[in-house]
Order: structure tokens, then sequence, then C-alpha cells
């Protein structure tokens, strides 16, 4: 089935979910320490599934799929399932929910949209192609995948897979900064050479004008003028 399971969350709670079995529970609460809590897409590739989410004013909304089902599917049916659940506990699609209405208790009763919306999406994977849906996907800025697969084959454990993100975002800053910092060193090598090219250049010909003239430049000064002869008296 390419759409596994599927959930709701808020603050690191899951508030709302289908099909979410505990051993996928156990996963996701371990990444929903490192959501970031930002306006964002991302998706995590863990064993056989991929786990994709997206969050919106703190809320988080995840799909889990078979690694080989189309990104632009999954996000398509993230932005439905984000949409009724604005309608539904926020009065319009528009609207946020209030956050002391986001409990599982409260929350509970969306676990029906959540498993009516699987089954559309299993039955019709172009779904996503609905009203608007094809259009939102366009405007995505970024959707990270890793291969934790690599990562756990070498004995590392899930709380540490999200420190690779972050330590490759701080590496890629500093490469950036490394290569900032390289620009302006080169350019002021090339002003210092630049400058001493040209006092080289002054000291030539000063030598050669010495040479020429003499230090004191009298081999090219004009010879002074006869003094007038006077007139007869």
């Amino acid at each position: 089935m390419p759409i596994v399971a599927s959930c709701v969350c808020y603050q690191k709670l899951v508030v709302a979910d289908d099909k979410l079995t505990p051993a996928l529970r156990t996963v996701v609460v371990k990444m929903l320490e490192r959501i970031p809590r930002h306006d964002t897409r991302v998706s995590y590739q863990y064993e056989n599934n991929a786990y994709h989410f997206q969050v919106e004013n703190e809320i988080l909304y995840l799909c889990i799929s078979d690694k080989t089902y189309q990104s632009r599917t999954v996000y398509g049916f993230l932005s439905d399932v984000k949409d009724k659940f604005k309608e539904q506990f926020g009065g319009t699609a528009s609207r946020y929910p209030q956050p002391t209405e986001l409990t599982p208790k409260n929350c509970g009763k969306f676990t029906s949209t959540l498993a009516s919306h699987t089954k559309l999406y299993n039955e019709n994977p172009e779904a996503d192609k609905i009203g608007r849906i094809k259009d939102q996907i366009d405007s995505v800025k970024q959707v990270m995948l890793e291969n934790l697969d690599n990562l756990l084959e070498r004995g590392e454990r899930i709380d540490t897979i999200c420190d690779k993100t972050e330590m490759l975002k701080e590496e890629a800053v500093g490469f950036h900064n490394n290569a900032r910092t390289l620009k302006k060193k080169m350019w002021m090598k090339n002003v210092k050479i630049a400058i001493a090219g040209f006092l080289v250049l002054l000291l030539l010909a000063l030598v050669i004008s010495f040479i020429a003239c003499g230090i004191d430049f009298h081999k090219c000064k004009s010879d002074p003028a006869p003094a007038p002869t006077p007139a007869p008296a």
C-alpha cells in the first residue's frame, strides 16, 4: 500500500493518527524531537518507508509511505489533510485552531478523515491533481530526502540521525564562509600586487631619470640665457 499511515502532531504530541502502529510511532516520536517548528516540508527515508513532514503554524502533518511513492502525490495528500484539519478545528482552511483545542481527546475524531483521505489517495494516485494541489506543489522550495538506512547499518541510533542533518547544514554554512573569506583574501592579494607593481614602475622611472639627467637633474636643465649686452652710451 503506497500510504502506510498518517498523523497530525502538535508540540511533539500526536493528536490524531490513522494506522500508526507502535513501531511506527516510536520512529515518529524520535523524529519529532528534531523536526523544525517553523513552516517547512521535509522527508526522511527509514528502512522501507519514507516519512514526509509538513509543518505550518507549529502544527505538523505526517504521512508515511512506501519509499517509491511519488513525493508530489504525498505532499498533495498532506496539503489536503492540512486544509481539512483547519476547516474542522479552525472553522475555515485559512484559520488555525486554538492551541487549547489541539489535544488527542479533542482531535481524535479526525482519524476518520485521515483514513478516508488515505483510501482516496491509495486508490487514485493522481488525486493530488484535484483543484489547486498541483500549483501548490510547484511552489515547494526544498524537500530534503536523506537515506537513513546506511546510518543505521553502522550502528547509529535513530536519535542521532537528525544530528547528521544539522551537522551537514553547519558544514555548508562553514564552507560558504570559508569561500567568502578566501575571495576577500584573493582580492586583497591582487590589490597588494597592483600597488607593488606601481611602486616598481615608479622606482624604475626614477632610476632611468637619474641615469639620464643626474641625481640633481642638472643634465636636463636648460642653460641660463646670456646676460644682455649693455647699450653704448
